[in-house]
C-alpha cells in the first residue's frame, strides 16, 4: 500500500505524455483559462490555430501583432520588459518555426519586418537588462539563416539588401546577419557586398562619412574572415590604426593560415601602447611552436610563467626539459611563486597546482597582502586546505570575515556569516598552531572592533540559533 501511494504521489511529474492523457477537452480548458490571465499566452494561442489554417493566416496574424508594436507610443518600464520580450520572442520563434515550415517567402518577409521594430521599442523602453536587444540580434541572424535556406538568391541584390540594412542599423541588430547570410552570398556575394561598401563610403563626406567609417571598420575584416583571406583582413590594418590589438589579431589569422613568421614580426612591432601582453606571449609561444623553434618556446613558456604565474606554461616547460632535470626546476619555480609580487595570485596558483603545503605556508607569511574582497579566490583556497591545513584555512576565512566588516558592506554579511562559520567549525582543530589566534580570542577581539554591525551578528545568530 505505502509502495503505491508513493506511486500515486509521483504521477503529477508534468511529461508530454501525461499532458497528452489530459484529454483534448481538458487540455482546451487549461488553455482557455491560462489564456484569459495572460494575453501574450493567449496571442501565442492565437498564432497557433492561425498556423494551423494556412500559412497566409498566420502570416497575417504575425505582421498585425508586430506592426502593433511598432506603432506604440507607451513607455515600457524596466519591470514590464520581460513580458514584451517574451511576446517579442515568441513572435521570433513563431517566423522561424511554423511560418517557415509552411512558406519560407512569408518567413522572410515577416523576419525583415522583425527587426524594424527595435528603434522604435527602444526609444519607449528600459531595455537595462539587455533582453531586447538580445532578441532583436537573434533576429537579425535569424533572417540570414531564412535567406540560406531559400532557393539561390541573386547575390548581388542580397548584397545590395545586407547593406541597406546594416547602413541603417543604429543599434547593432544587424551585426550578425553577414555571417549568418555568408552561406547564401557565397564568395560572389560577399566581394559584390565588399565593392558596394566602399562604394558607398568614398560617396559620403563628414559626419556621415566618419558615422559610416565605423560600419566599414568591422565588416570589411569580417567578410576577410568569411573568405579565409588574412591578406584581405591585413589590408583593413591601415599603418596609421596598429597597435597591439589589432596587431594580436592579425597574427592570429596568420598562425592559423601557416605563416607563424610573419607573425612573429606583428607580435613584435612597436608600437605606443600594450594592453595586452598575456595575449601577445601566448601568441608568440603559437608561433615558435608552429616554426619548430623549440629552444625559443621553451624560453617563451618559462617568460609567461615568470610575468603570469601560468600553470600551463610551467607544466609544458617542465615537460619539455631534459630527463631528471624537472623535479629540481619544478621545486625552484613553487619556490618563485611563493615571492610573487601579487600575493593573492600565487595563492590562486599554488591551490590549482596543486601545493597546499606551500599555499598554506605563503597564507601565513603574506596574511596581510592577500586581497580580502577577492572570495572566487580566498573562499576555495580555504575550502581545499580545510583538511590539509586547518590553521591555513582558518586565517583565509577569518580575512573575508574581517574584509566585508571593515568596509561594513552589509549587502555581504550573509556571506561574512558564512565564512565565519566555516572558522568555527576548524575552531577545535587548529589548537596547538601557534600561527593561528584561537577561536575565542578572535571572536573576542572581532566583537570588539565589530560588535555595533548587528545585522552581522544577527546573520551568525540565524547560523547557530
Amino acid at each position: 500500500m505505502a509502495a503505491s501511494g508513493k506511486a500515486n504521489r509521483g504521477s503529477g511529474k508534468m511529461t508530454s505524455e501525461a499532458i497528452a492523457a489530459l484529454g483534448a477537452a481538458r487540455l482546451a480548458r487549461l488553455v482557455l483559462a491560462q489564456a484569459e490571465r495572460d494575453a501574450v499566452f493567449a496571442r501565442a494561442v492565437r498564432m497557433e490555430l492561425a498556423a494551423k489554417d494556412d500559412s497566409g493566416a498566420l502570416a497575417h496574424e504575425i505582421d498585425k501583432r508586430l506592426k502593433t508594436i511598432r506603432r506604440s507610443r507607451g513607455f515600457v518600464e524596466w519591470d514590464k520588459v520581460p513580458a514584451l520580450a517574451r511576446e517579442l520572442d515568441q513572435l521570433r520563434e513563431a517566423i522561424m518555426g511554423p511560418l517557415a515550415d509552411h512558406s519560407l517567402s512569408q518567413a522572410i518577409d515577416s523576419m525583415r519586418l522583425f527587426p524594424s521594430l527595435a528603434e522604435p521599442v527602444f526609444e519607449r523602453s528600459d531595455d537595462s537588462s539587455g533582453s531586447l536587444g538580445e532578441i532583436f540580434r537573434q533576429g537579425g541572424e535569424d533572417l540570414g539563416r531564412l535567406w540560406c535556406q531559400a532557393d539561390a538568391p541573386n547575390v548581388e541584390l542580397l548584397a545590395g539588401d545586407i547593406l541597406m540594412l546594416v547602413e541603417g542599423d543604429g543599434y547593432g541588430v544587424f551585426d550578425d546577419l553577414p555571417e549568418a547570410a555568408s552561406p547564401a552570398l557565397g564568395h560572389e556575394g560577399r566581394a559584390a557586398l565588399r565593392g558596394m561598401l566602399l562604394e558607398r563610403q568614398a560617396a559620403k563626406t563628414g559626419n556621415d562619412r566618419r558615422q559610416f567609417d565605423y560600419k566599414v571598420g568591422w565588416l570589411l575584416p569580417k567578410l576577410a574572415d568569411l573568405d579565409g583571406d588574412v591578406d584581405a583582413y591585413i589590408a583593413t590594418v591601415g599603418p596609421d590604426r596598429r597597435n597591439t590589438l589589432l596587431n594580436a589579431q592579425v597574427a592570429a589569422r596568420l598562425i592559423a593560415h601557416g605563416r607563424a613568421a610573419e607573425a612573429l614580426d606583428w607580435i613584435d612591432a612597436p608600437v605606443e601602447r600594450s594592453h595586452n601582453e598575456r595575449e601577445l606571449a601566448d601568441l608568440k609561444l603559437r608561433a615558435f611552436e608552429a616554426l619548430g623553434r623549440r629552444d625559443d618556446a621553451q624560453v617563451q613558456r618559462k617568460a609567461i610563467f615568470d610575468r603570469w604565474l601560468d600553470g600551463q606554461a610551467l607544466r609544458e616547460w617542465l615537460r619539455a626539459l631534459p630527463d631528471f632535470e624537472d623535479v629540481a626546476a619544478e621545486r625552484q619555480a613553487l619556490d618563485q611563486a611563493m615571492t610573487y609580487d601579487r600575493a593573492t595570485s600565487a595563492l590562486a596558483f599554488l591551490i590549482a597546482w596543486p601545493d597546499l603545503k606551500r599555499a598554506g605556508k605563503l597564507t601565513r607569511e603574506r596574511f596581510e597582502e592577500l586581497e580580502a574582497r577577492a572570495y572566487d579566490i580566498l573562499r576555495p583556497a580555504a575550502e581545499a586546505l580545510s583538511q590539509a591545513d586547518p590553521g591555513g584555512a582558518t586565517l583565509l576565512y577569518r580575512r573575508l570575515v574581517t574584509g566585508v566588516l571593515d568596509r561594513a558592506s552589509s549587502k555581504y554579511y550573509p556571506y561574512a556569516a558564512r565564512d565565519f562559520a566555516a572558522a568555527t567549525d576548524l575552531a577545535d582543530r587548529i589548537a596547538g598552531d601557534v600561527d593561528v589566534v584561537p577561536h575565542d580570542d578572535w571572536l573576542t577581539d572581532l566583537r570588539k572592533v565589530h560588535g555595533r554591525k548587528i545585522g552581522f551578528w544577527n546573520q551568525v545568530a540565524g547560523k547557530f540559533g
